[in-house]
């Protein structure tokens, strides 16, 4: 809190207002001179006063000492007291000290700490400004259990704080993009795998990093809603929407046009429709991403496209990605580059052990395409020479040889090594998989005289001849979806067939149709399946139909009959201020037990996640499109735990070309079990020969097509192979990712996660405790909410009310129940993920509390710039002990140590690069690439009061602090009191030279520390991994940069000179990391106690 003063006096307590002493906290001004004012500030008591700064007079004001900051007082001797700020502002403040003693006291003769880390607590111990052991102990609990943490998230916290599963192949695409200081990666994971929640997590950390982030999505209208829930339910950004986080419609080029030059993030989902130029909306938004893509530091492109298909199209995507790379003038080049990776991609597909005898031929090809790579023939060279030995399948040798070449393949053909793609194929454990095709049979009283009638206009419209695209499409969607098609007789007339015979039948047609639909056979038939499935505990059923009316009038028949267990659809509205009402149809995600029926229309094919549990889908009708179906099952085979989707399909028995091409849909497409999204471009290819066919030879068509898309030989499986060998290419290897499994650990170990977070935040600082539920079991995870205590509450949280709103205000609640001003509360919080990821856990917002998130956060800020808990000595009495020193007292050091590697800050303040955003993304890629190699690693070492070390301490010495008499057994925490009255042999042996003896003793533990066996292991492995990394990520560069040339070949070379940069600092880092004393404590141990009480 700062105030302007009109005279600023000597002694004074200030803020610096200008960077980059903004953040430096409260000094005390101590002269002024000429305009200009001089700044001392205070690190800790007994450490040396950092150098004083001077900065012009206009930028100070005058700093207010909120209630319990903590202020300290030099007493006579030298010795320091500590207390708490109760009231007053100006020159005189009211301070409580210890044992009740509460005094006024002059702001001149009092210090406080400055906002920065606290880097050496040895001087607090040496100037006897002590605190409890509980404190130590808890805020040592604290660190440890972050830094845990910290080691299995490897510098990434928004996997391990947002409310989402922990998957290994999710994980390692973020890890791969933000381990990068050039993040600009297109994601490109098949549909349903989770590209949205790698961008996410991803974006979550560039708020957690970056404290002026603004992020812009840009995303299809429909999934405009899920994105923003998403955002908000599962990763905690709900407080950055439309403020520093704006998820914008492809669309909505005016809003885009207002923030987009403002964004240090990009990210475009279903990058593949802004490459089609279809519209003028279309290329104004292309241009527009063009022009920004360029300049923005962080770009994320989302597109589940293949790379065959349409290569215009994906080049306009990967120009985005990278214009030196791909310029749009040079589509031949591009579409030789796919066309050169044929060879590559075969090879890769058989390079698999289980082909160890047939090898020989395909890397014969290899050396033949590709002989001006040096690196693959030597490679080749190397398998050659172990296949020579004839060895098995399962030969280390053989298997190493293998993967090394199938590794330099993926890596160097790949079209773009920020390309990042998983398969369904390569992970097939992470969506639901689909069974199959169930007919639900019935027969229309209406469809024969309908489909009479529409054979007769199929026929004249054959003999009328030169029938248009658009004609022929209409035609086919009436005969296979009847309940869908628009009108015949008005498309007839406005595409110029305007024969009155020909306008006459298909008025004729429409009319037979309406009275189909009118016809109540197929809504009685589906709501008989629909009950049946009910009658299966746990089913829950989607029942799918094209046209709203349609959707409306089943809802309404199955309402009659299963009553309030089914819900209709509807598209989600926004109001005119942008806020979002949960949807009613949300209850059947919520609440799967009460809500079984879900009925959508053709809205809700996309944007709409339904996946989870036992789901069931009733196809009302059949779209005339094979994307269709795949948009429908796609909203439940969605990644997630499920059980197989079965479909249900209404056929009409009087109507054969809607069984026909229900059999096209399963036996052509396979569409009923396994995703065609990758087979969008075939087709698209064979929707409009179909169509013609069809208008010309009748159901015939339908059945020809069925046996040419199925089967071995058929057209579906030639173009799946095509498929696999190009996106082998691109695809992420199926291997085990490094790490998941101490994340996953790390993760599970919530319940001790929990006792150190309790024992810092709520016993130590005294937070009030608020539990949303009923008390459980131990291994029970009830959610709960934080609150700041006021000293009229008769519990005062001991930090002051300022800093916490300061660090806490993403977390506060202002709504919630039991909250106030006096005593505000955090959201809803939970220690176990499932307790988050759940349905109700989602519905209410519950936040999974780990490091990343605003209230852990700012306790690591607590523990790094407070000096509580830093340092602590205790006379630990134990009757039964038998003292060795003459003295009376055994003296014993505690050092705790952590380990990191040797890198910049994060945050450079003043200086060269600190504005830079480039620079800034490179350090925190720096930082989070080290902790990939060299976790935090936390060290405890005992040293005795004559430098030996205790390398098995007793039960004694571990214990925790105990205040009062256990057995024999109890502890007194050395106060200011205390300390001046140890017994005159204590302080003739041990506080003799006390300055010296903690130094010698602080030396003694470091020297432990690197002699480890533990320490030295950690850092071989961490530095030959970075080695090793580094020699792969040469030699891939060299071969990449090797088959390119000009702009694109000198843009690779100075990526691998950056590349070579960073290693090296890493190396270096490694070789020599720092090691901070985060604690230290002194206890004498003895058999009796020396104060009177």
């Amino acid at each position: 809190m700062t105030r302007r003063i009109a005279n600023l006096t000597q002694g004074t307590f200030v803020r610096i207002e200008s960077s980059p002493y903004s953040d430096w906290g409260v000094g005390k001004l101590t002269d002024i001179q000429g305009g200009l004012a001089r700044i001392q500030f205070f690190d800790a008591p007994g450490a040396a006063l950092p150098e004083a700064v001077e900065v012009a007079l206009s930028h100070v004001r005058g700093a207010m000492l909120p209630v319990q900051t903590r202020v300290y007082r030099r007493m006579q001797g030298g010795r320091w007291q500590v207390g708490r700020v109760q009231e007053g502002e100006g020159p005189i403040l009211f301070v409580q000290f210890p044992n009740g003693e509460t005094v006024n006291v002059e702001a001149e003769q009092l210090e406080v700490r400055w906002s920065r880390p606290l880097t050496d607590p040895l001087p607090l111990l040496v100037s006897e400004a002590t605190e409890t052991p509980f404190l130590a102990d808890a805020r040592s609990r604290f660190v440890r259990a972050v830094a845990r943490q910290h080691f299995a998230a490897a510098g990434i916290d928004a996997v391990l704080c947002s409310a989402i599963d922990l998957v290994d192949y999710q994980f390692d695409v973020v890890r791969r993009v933000l381990t990068d200081p050039i993040q600009r990666y297109l994601l490109a994971d098949e549909v349903g795998l989770g590209k949205t929640i790698e961008a996410a997590i991803i974006v979550r950390q560039y708020f957690i990093d970056d404290p002026s982030a603004e992020a812009v999505l840009i995303v299809p209208t429909a999934l405009v809603y899920q994105w923003r829930r998403e955002l908000s339910a599962r990763f905690g950004l709900g407080n950055e929407l439309d403020d520093h986080l704006h998820v914008i419609a492809h669309d909505d080029l005016d809003r885009l046009s207002q923030v987009i030059g403002s964004a240090g993030m990009l990210v475009v989902d279903e990058a593949h429709h802004l490459s089609r130029q279809s519209t003028a909306g279309q290329h104004q938004l292309y241009a527009l991403l063009e022009s920004h893509a360029r300049r923005v530091p962080r770009l994320l492109l989302l597109s589940a496209t293949p790379v065959l298909g349409n290569a215009e199209e994906f080049l306009r995507v990967l120009h985005l990605l990278d214009p030196v790379v791909f310029p749009l003038e040079d589509l031949e080049g591009f579409k030789r580059r796919i066309a050169s990776r044929q060879v590559v991609a075969e090879v890769v597909s058989t390079l698999v052990p289980q082909n160890v005898w047939g090898l020989g031929p395909d890397l014969e090809r290899l050396l033949e395409n590709y002989p001006d790579d040096p690196l693959l023939v030597t490679k080749v060279a190397a398998l050659q020479q172990v296949l020579n030995t004839f060895p098995d399948e399962e030969s280390e040798s053989f298997l190493a040889a293998l993967d090394d070449l199938k590794t330099h393949l993926v890596e160097n053909y790949r079209l773009h090594r920020r390309l990042l793609r998983n398969r369904r194929a390569a992970v097939s454990w992470a969506t639901p998989r689909r069974a199959d095709m169930r007919p639900v049979a019935f027969t229309g009283q209406a469809t024969a005289t309908w489909r009479d009638r529409l054979e007769t206009l199929r026929l004249a419209a054959t003999a009328a001849g030169s029938l248009t695209p658009p004609i022929e499409q209409a035609l086919l969607q009436s005969a296979v979806n009847p309940h869908a098609s628009a009108p015949l007789r008005p498309a007839l007339a406005q595409a110029g067939l305007d024969h009155p015979d020909l306008l006459s039948q298909a008025e004729a047609v429409d009319h037979a149709a309406q009275r189909l639909r009118d016809d109540p056979a197929r809504i009685i038939a589906l709501c008989r399946q629909v009950r049946a499935l009910l009658e299966t505990p746990g089913t829950q059923v989607v029942v799918f139909c094209d046209r709203p009316e349609d959707a409306d009038r089943v809802a309404q028949a199955l309402a009659g009959q299963v009553g309030d267990r089914v819900v209709r659809h509807e598209p989600v509205e926004v109001d005119e201020d942008g806020e979002v009402t949960a949807p009613q149809w949300e209850q059947f995600l919520a609440a799967p037990e009460r809500i079984r029926v879900l009925v959508c229309d053709v809205r809700a094919e996309e944007g709409v996640n339904l996946h989870g549990g036992r789901k069931v889908a009733v196809h009302y009708d059949l779209p005339a499109s094979p994307n269709r179906i795949e948009q429908r099952l796609g909203r439940l085979d969605r990644y997630g735990t499920g059980d197989p989707i079965v479909s249900y399909v209404l056929l009409d028995e009087a109507n054969a070309d809607e069984a026909a091409w229900a059999s096209v849909l399963d036996h052509g497409w396979g569409v009923f079990g396994q995703s065609v999204a990758s087979l969008q471009y075939l087709i698209e290819a064979t929707a409009g020969p179909l169509a013609r066919e069809w208008v010309e030879l009748g159901t015939v068509a339908l059945e020809t097509q069925a046996q040419q898309l199925g089967g071995e030989d058929g057209w579906v499986q030639r173009e799946v192979r095509q498929l696999n060998h190009q996106d082998g290419l691109d695809a992420m290897a199926n291997r085990e990712i490094p790490g998941m499994e101490t994340l996953e650990d790390e993760d599970s170990d919530w319940v001790e996660w929990r006792a150190a977070f309790k024992a810092l935040a709520i016993e130590a600082l005294q937070f009030h405790w608020h539990s949303e539920g009923e008390p459980g079991a131990p291994s029970a995870d009830t959610p709960f909410r934080v609150g700041y205590t006021y000293r009229d509450s008769g519990r005062t949280t001991l930090l002051p009310l300022t800093g916490f709103l300061k660090h806490f205000l993403a977390t506060v609640d202002q709504h919630a129940a039991g909250g106030s001003a006096r005593l505000p509360l955090t959201q809803r919080y939970a220690f176990k993920r499932q307790t988050t990821t759940s349905r109700r856990g989602l519905a209410q917002g519950i936040r999974l509390l780990r490091i990343g998130d605003p209230l852990v956060t700012s306790l690591e800020q607590f523990c790094a710039n407070d000096d509580r808990g830093r340092a602590f000595a205790v006379w630990r009495v134990d009757r039964q002990y038998e003292v060795s020193d003459p003295s009376g007292a055994d003296l014993y050091f505690r050092f705790d140590i952590l380990v990191r590697p040797a890198l910049p800050s994060e945050a450079p303040e003043g200086g060269s690069g600190a504005d830079d955003p480039s620079q800034r993304l490179h350090t925190q890629a720096l930082v989070r690439k080290a902790s990939t190699f060299l976790p935090p690693l936390a060290l405890r070492v005992w040293v005795q009061g004559n430098g030996e070390i205790e390398v098995d301490p007793s039960d004694l010495l571990t214990s925790e602090y105990a205040d009062s008499w256990k057995g024999t057994r109890r502890d007194f925490n050395l106060n200011v009191r205390r300390w001046r009255s140890l017994p005159a042999d204590i302080k003739s042996t041990w506080m003799r030279d006390w300055a010296g003896l903690c130094e010698r003793q602080r030396q003694t533990a470091m020297a432990t520390v690197r002699a480890l066996p533990q320490y030295q292991s950690r850092l071989q492995q961490a530095l030959q991994a970075c080695v090793q990394e580094r020699r792969l990520r040469r030699s891939q560069g060299d071969a990449r940069a090797s088959r390119l040339a000009g702009a694109a070949q000198e843009q690779e070379l100075e990526e691998l000179r950056q590349a070579d940069a960073m290693y090296a600092a890493l190396e270096a880092a490694i070789a020599h990391p720092h090691l901070e004393l985060d604690v230290v404590g002194a206890v004498f141990l003895a058999s009796d106690s020396p104060f009177d009480e």
